[in-house]
């Protein structure tokens, strides 16, 4: 019987290090339920689809290995959202997932043509949407006043 992702997201932590060793071997050292879900839910793709091209592979182990060295290391964008992907955001004790798809995004049954009209829809505020989902840092402000 294959495993499926659906199936992953039912077994409780135990199993999914169980079935993890089972599988692949050395469980990786996660604490967190949702880390070692991802990794083996990516991981199954990976056994079924192609892992990525060596390319992917290489940037992936240098971000990794940037961040092994220092844990402040965050990769900033690249630039584009490609179609496919989706942003997470927890706002008011709740997560927030926009996907983006072909000419904009999607967010609780809606479409949005930026991430500031979908930062805005789940805040009721307005905001800068790509530094409110992290894809842009804000700028640092001058220190001092107005001399």
């Amino acid at each position: 019987m294959r495993t499926s992702i659906s199936m992953l997201e039912q077994m409780p932590l135990p199993r999914l290090r169980t079935y993890w060793a089972e599988r692949w071997g050395d469980v990786p050292a996660y604490r967190a339920r949702d880390q070692i879900l991802r990794a083996a839910a990516w991981k199954l793709q990976a056994d079924a689809y192609g892992g990525g091209s060596s390319k992917i592979r290489r940037d992936l182990n240098r971000i990794g290995a940037r961040f092994a060295s220092d844990r402040s290391f965050s990769p900033g964008a690249t630039g584009t959202l490609m179609p496919g992907s989706t942003l997470v955001r927890e706002w008011a004790g709740k997560r927030h997932e926009v996907a983006v798809v072909e000419g904009g995004l999607e967010y609780d049954g809606q479409r949005f043509t930026s991430l500031s009209a979908a930062a805005l829809a789940i805040t009721g505020t307005t905001w800068n949407g790509p530094v409110f989902f992290g894809v842009k840092r804000r700028k640092a402000r001058a220190k001092g006043g107005d001399a």
